[in-house]
């Protein structure tokens, strides 16, 4: 989604009295992710905001010009020390956790932000964990990372998330259609659905695999055909390529699942805080042709259950991939538990 349909559903969420106490902000920590963070600090400490909350954040009073130029004093940024490129224990334990631990100096809202978050290590990310658990009152942290997937699974399930999708490629046709058109039908009702999607993700596979063996035999023709002197390739070497041609394919598939999922994240989300779901300013749907099968999916799933997906689609991936579990144990796992 834009900044500008992220920002909306913060601003709602404060309106409404259901302000989370963590966003994780999936977007560019040096632009989109940094844009929004400001801005949602700025929404929250306004001098403004007491006396004319729709008017904040104003960006001209005391609080707003020190949010901009990073001085303000309920304000803490995290980042990357610059020769390890980690956020290490000692600055968690150091810096950002006494802060947290105490009163607002304004007396109002503060703001822990954490950028490039993914570079959290073991001891730091569990520190922030705790805190996560237990948060202080009046504090919201915000986690930027355009690397979601490197996170503990833990953080990512303590954080409302908010994706900033500006300028995204889209997954490959035609496996982007091909996918939506399998998910629009998917119900975990019955261990029967789910067995039938599996199968029909399953089938997407065998094609794929298919096209991979023609476009290699292909070019492998057409490189003895312009030098007829060339080396033959042997058998194993053409299966790698073809295993490397066909792991790229299916890219485009987890890619689509993963975006069918942060569709449904997105539609919960905007239910759940109000806003509209369509109209000026509202986040451009991944799958809008599916548009009206996943809000209706959407009217009945929780926020937090939409983000589990979106991380179980992660997972899909991981597992085949870098795991080597077959695609016919993977999918029905995980269908299980996607709606």
């Amino acid at each position: 989604m834009t900044t500008d349909a992220a920002f909306d559903i913060v601003r709602r969420s404060l309106a409404n009295g259901r302000l989370p106490h963590a966003y994780l902000l999936c977007g560019e920590p040096r632009g989109a992710g940094l844009e929004l963070a400001r801005r949602i600090e700025s929404l929250l400490l306004c001098d403004r905001r007491a006396d004319a909350p729709d008017a904040a954040p104003c960006g001209a009073c005391k609080s707003c010009l020190s949010v901009a130029n990073g001085t303000h004093p309920d304000v803490l940024s995290v980042e990357p020390e610059k020769k390890s490129r980690i956020i290490s224990m000692e600055a968690m334990r150091e810096t950002f956790l006494p802060w947290a631990s105490k009163m607002s100096y304004l007396g109002g809202w503060k703001v822990g932000a954490i950028f490039f978050a993914d570079r959290l290590n073991e001891s730091s990310a569990n520190a922030i964990l705790k805190t996560l658990e237990e948060p202080p009152p009046s504090t919201l942290f915000l986690l930027v990372t355009d690397k979601p997937e490197a996170l503990l699974p833990t953080i990512v399930s303590r954080c409302h998330r908010l994706d900033l999708s500006t300028g995204r490629v889209p997954p490959a046709e035609p496996w982007r259609t091909r996918v939506g058109e399998i998910l629009a039908k998917h119900t975990n009702g019955s261990m029967l659905r789910v067995m039938a999607t599996s199968a029909r993700l399953h089938a997407l596979f065998e094609e794929i695999k298919g096209l991979a063996e023609e476009q290699v035999s292909e070019r492998l023709k057409a490189q003895r055909e312009a030098d007829p002197n060339a080396a033959l390739v042997d058998g194993d070497v053409e299966k790698a390529l073809v295993s490397v041609r066909e792991k790229e394919l299916r890219g485009a598939v987890y890619a689509a699942i993963q975006d069918w999922y942060r569709d449904l994240l997105v539609y919960a989300t905007l239910r759940e805080t109000g806003a509209p779901a369509d109209g000026p300013g509202s986040p451009e749907p991944c799958f809008p042709e599916f548009r009206e099968a996943i809000a209706a999916r959407a009217a009945r799933t929780p926020s937090r259950l939409a983000q589990r997906y979106v991380e179980f689609a992660g997972k899909i991936q991981q597992q085949i991939e870098a795991r080597f579990i077959a695609d016919t144990i993977v999918f029905p796992h995980w269908l299980a538990w996607m709606k």
